[in-house]
């Protein structure tokens, strides 16, 4: 007696989609929190690990760190010349954190 192959059978596996919860990388586009909590950018935007349900004084925190990190950076020159300074101002308070 013979055994019948189950269609697919010799199929390989296929892999799994990334994860909807990445690992954090490892190297200069990790940083850290003042609190040490893991930080990073990837093409999806910005991430942090953050044990338990963070409240709002956490996400302030962040908040303003983010903007502040974007007024250091060559971006809000940009920002400023396109549109001048309150416009990049109004634009920059659109920049949070928010829960994902």
């Amino acid at each position: 007696m013979t055994r019948r192959k189950k269609p697919g059978g010799n199929k390989r596996k296929r892999r799994r989609p990334p994860s909807s919860n990445p690992k954090p990388p490892v190297g200069s586009q990790t940083a850290a929190l003042d609190s040490g909590v893991p930080l990073w950018l990837d093409e999806q935007g910005m991430h942090a690990v953050v044990p338990g349900t963070p409240d709002s004084d956490v996400f302030e925190r962040m908040t303003e760190i983010y903007q502040q990190k974007i007024r250091e950076s060559p971006m809000w020159d940009q920002m400023v010349d396109e549109f001048g300074l309150e416009k990049a101002e109004q634009l920059l308070k659109q920049c949070r954190a928010e829960p994902g």
